[in-house]
């Protein structure tokens, strides 16, 4: 996830240590002062401990740090970080919503051409974000217009008619754009 490190780091594993430790201590306490008065007692006790003091420091830095991160982030970062995440270009779709009336419907399609399991799923999501408020439809032959990256809409629609291509680039296959219905 964007901004999210993949380990806790050297201040994360302090914390968690620390916190650790004050788990032992307490625990430690609570046994000599006698007041864990049973088995099952003694077992929440440790439960409620590791959680409140081991992990409750860290995940309150956590959040603190993820905020100060997210809040850092500029205007192009906050709106393009989701399709950036799942490796697709965010302006794939530019100029698509200018081609399709505000009022149709369309359906998306992704070819195994797509080099990233992530983008090929995303797409459909950047459809919706990106030609909103146009309608998305389930079944391609359904609809007004076919988006379809990296496979021709005229192999899922019969006698779809391609009105827009936007060109391969880099390890991307074309973007077609198809009217369905007339």
């Amino acid at each position: 996830m964007l901004g999210v490190p993949s380990s806790p780091g050297v201040v994360g594993g302090a914390i968690l240590v620390a916190g650790l430790v004050a788990t032992v201590v307490v625990w430690l306490v609570l046994r000599r002062t006698g007041r864990l008065p049973s088995a099952m007692v003694e077992r929440i006790y440790a439960a409620g401990l590791a959680l409140a003091l081991g992990l409750g420091p860290y995940l309150a830095w956590r959040i603190v740090e993820d905020v100060r991160y997210t809040t850092s982030l500029g205007a192009y970062e906050r709106r393009e970080a989701g399709p950036i995440q799942a490796f697709l270009q965010p302006y794939l779709l530019d100029g698509f919503a200018g081609r399709i009336p505000a009022g149709d419907t369309y359906a998306t399609a992704v070819g195994d051409s797509v080099p990233y399991e992530p983008a090929r799923k995303a797409f459909p999501a950047l459809a919706l974000r990106s030609l909103f408020p146009r309608r998305s439809v389930g079944p391609p032959a359904e609809a007004d217009w076919l988006v379809a990256w990296g496979v021709d809409p005229r192999t899922i629609v019969p006698g779809a008619n391609v009105v827009f291509t936007r060109p391969r680039s880099g390890v991307y296959p074309e973007v077609f754009l198809a009217r369905v219905r007339p």
